[in-house]
């Protein structure tokens, strides 16, 4: 499956967005963007590697993903982006294949969580 993300325009001027400071929303589009992520917006990424190709240091990541409550959960060096299947295509037969096979891969425990914390998990 292609690996490409569209941003929209609006994120610019979405209401979270603009009371970020520029390292929060760089670092935002990086969980977004990187090379990690899949279609669900649930990926496994170790707080090492964020900080090796983000250049933010391990510290201030745990600082700034406090920040990002209710938006991005990570949970046992997993990246959860809360809406991110929301803005997929879900038309696409293709999309939905992609998203129930990505999460197949989180483990159980990761899945309970998300649950927890209103992500439409169950329902794939």
């Amino acid at each position: 499956m292609a690996k490409a993300r569209l941003i929209h325009t609006k994120f610019w001027s979405d209401s979270w967005i603009v009371e970020l400071n520029p390292l929060e929303r760089y670092l935002y589009l990086y969980f977004l963007t990187n090379e990690h992520t899949n279609i669900s917006g649930i990926y496994e990424l170790p707080l090492r590697v964020i900080a090796f190709e983000s250049g933010i240091d391990e510290d201030m990541l745990n600082k700034m993903l406090k920040r990002f409550d209710g938006k991005i959960h990570y949970i046992k060096e997993w990246v959860c982006i809360k809406n991110f299947i929301k803005h997929q295509s879900s038309s696409s037969d293709r999309v939905k294949i992609g998203i129930k096979d990505a999460i197949k891969q989180i483990p159980v425990d990761i899945i309970d969580k998300l649950i927890g914390y209103g992500y439409p998990i169950h329902k794939i």
